[in-house]
């Protein structure tokens, strides 16, 4: 009897530790299996997508134009053939190009009819005001202290407006305005994009042209956004 019971107690002392190791164990929190990383064929859909959303929103551009300054003006063009507008524009600006959003500055003077038309623009920013996008495109920058100052503006040829665009704009003293457009071209793109094939994209690729003055890059008007092929975008 004794023994057995002097076996028992050799038993306990030599498996208590590993016993206590054991529950040791099963109490330490594991950490959860890493997840397995998605298939290459969602990822690549999700990319498709998210290119496919970005295409569609060049078509559009839409901003609220904010008057601090006794600003009228008023535009309005069915392609470059087509437009009238006249008018002066001082304040702020709130909204997007395609893609591209912010908050920014804005000094503006334009009149003329049809193809005889006049426009000179400046922008003024912080990268703290627009999103990644503008920055790399440099859409919202632009230097104007003055509106009456037009040595100082930056001309964006036709106020950035390629010839084949529609819009509406208009600005009142101390009211809020608009500004909005409509780009054929990017909707042309947007369908033939749903294809995602090289060679049937709408030309030309996204490039900067200096303004006048010399001095600043800003995007060339008529450049259509290949999203998902941004290997055709030129910023140098």
């Amino acid at each position: 009897m004794r023994r057995r019971l002097s076996a028992l107690v050799m038993v306990g002392v030599l498996f208590t530790p590993g016993l206590a190791a054991l529950a040791a164990e099963a109490a330490t929190p594991q950490p959860a299996p890493e997840e397995a990383p998605p298939p290459p064929k969602r990822d690549a859909f999700r990319r498709y997508l998210v290119a496919r959303g970005n295409d569609f929103l060049d078509i559009f551009n839409l901003k609220l134009a904010l008057s601090d300054d006794m600003s009228f003006l008023i535009n309005a063009r069915a392609t470059r053939a087509a437009q009238i507008g006249f008018g002066r524009f001082s304040g702020t600006k709130v909204g997007f190009e395609g893609t591209s959003a912010g908050i920014y500055g804005e000094g503006r003077t334009e009149v003329g009819l049809s193809v005889f038309y006049w426009a000179w623009i400046g922008r003024k920013t912080s990268p703290a005001g627009i999103n990644e996008d503008a920055q790399k495109t440099n859409r919202f920058f632009g230097r104007v202290d003055d509106i009456k100052a037009a040595p100082t503006y930056r001309e964006f040829y036709d106020a950035n407006r390629p010839w084949h665009t529609f819009g509406l704009s208009f600005a009142l003293p101390f009211m809020p305005g608009i500004e909005a457009e409509f780009n054929p071209a990017e909707a042309v793109d947007f369908f033939l994009s749903l294809l995602n094939a090289r060679g049937v994209r709408v030309p030309p690729p996204f490039q900067k042209v200096d303004t006048i003055p010399k001095g600043e890059r800003v995007p060339m008007p008529g450049c259509i956004r290949w999203h998902g092929q941004e290997d055709f975008e030129q910023y140098d």
